[in-house]
């Protein structure tokens, strides 16, 4: 009976190592990050053009991918002030293998900083 009992408690004990192992790992669905900055500092009688283009699009079948993108324009100085971001994003692939469907996450941000300088 003991023997049974010794046999049962290692067997238990070591289910936890073994339960990863059968288990599919787990994944994410695909997300898309894009940060961007443009900053101007200039002559207080020329404002800034300041234009951000982006475009992010995820295939259906994706899974598990992640593109992450940034970009920062700085510009010091006088005269005329025209700063352009144009971004194009795609993400598709990967293998899902629960067959469990998730929203895909777009994040899109950018920041715009027009400091008009000092008054000459």
């Amino acid at each position: 009976m003991k023997l049974k009992l010794i046999a049962l408690a290692t067997v238990i004990s070591a289910m936890p190592t073994l339960v990863p192992a059968l288990t599919h790992k787990a994944s994410a669905t695909c997300i898309n990050v894009a940060v961007d900055n443009q900053i101007a500092i200039r002559d207080r009688n020329q404002p800034a053009t300041q234009r951000r283009n982006t475009n992010q699009s995820i295939s259906s079948d994706c899974f598990g991918n992640t593109s992450t993108a940034t970009g920062t324009q700085v510009y010091t100085g006088g005269g005329k002030v025209n700063q352009t971001i144009n971004r194009t994003q795609h993400l598709s692939g990967g293998k899902n293998p629960t067959g469990v469907r998730m929203p895909h996450i777009n994040i899109n941000v950018g920041t715009k900083v027009n400091v008009p300088g000092p008054k000459r």
